[in-house]
C-alpha cells in the first residue's frame, strides 16, 4: 500500500494529465471533498461520495481551462497532509486569465483519499 505522500503524489500526477479517472480510483466511496468559496464561482462544493467528486472535476472542467497546476511543497503528519501549490487558467466564458496559490489539506486511509480541502484566492478568479 503507497504511504499518504505517495498516494497523493500520484493523484496530482493524474489530475495534470487530465486522467480524472485515475484520480477517482484513489478517492474512498465515503468522503469529504471541499472547494472553500463563494456561491458566485461555478465549483465550490462540498461532496460526500466518490460520484459527487466526478461531477465536481466536470464542472471545474467545464469552467476552466487549467493551463498549470504546481503541487510546490508537501507537508507531511502521519495520515493527513497539507499541500501548497499553484494554478494558472483560462475562464472559458470570458477567456479572461487568473492565477493564484493554493492550499489543499487531506487525510488518506487504508490508502485511499478520506478527506480533500481546497482554499485558493477566490478573488483572483473573481476579478
Amino acid at each position: 500500500m503507497d504511504t499518504p505522500l505517495v498516494l497523493a503524489k500520484r493523484a496530482y500526477e493524474a489530475f495534470g494529465r487530465g486522467d480524472i479517472s485515475a484520480v477517482l480510483e484513489l478517492i474512498a466511496d465515503d468522503v469529504e471533498w471541499r472547494v472553500v468559496g463563494p456561491s458566485k464561482l461555478p465549483f465550490p462544493t462540498h461532496c460526500r461520495t466518490k460520484g459527487e467528486v466526478g461531477v465536481y472535476f466536470q464542472r471545474l472542467a467545464a469552467a476552466d481551462d487549467i493551463t498549470n497546476f504546481e503541487p510546490r511543497e508537501f507537508i507531511e503528519a502521519g495520515d493527513r497532509l497539507v499541500v501548497l501549490g499553484w494554478v494558472r487558467a483560462n475562464i472559458r466564458s470570458t477567456g479572461k486569465p487568473f492565477e493564484t496559490e493554493w492550499v489543499h489539506i487531506m487525510t488518506i486511509k487504508d490508502g485511499l483519499l478520506t478527506r480533500w480541502i481546497e482554499f485558493f484566492d477566490t478573488d483572483a478568479r473573481l476579478q
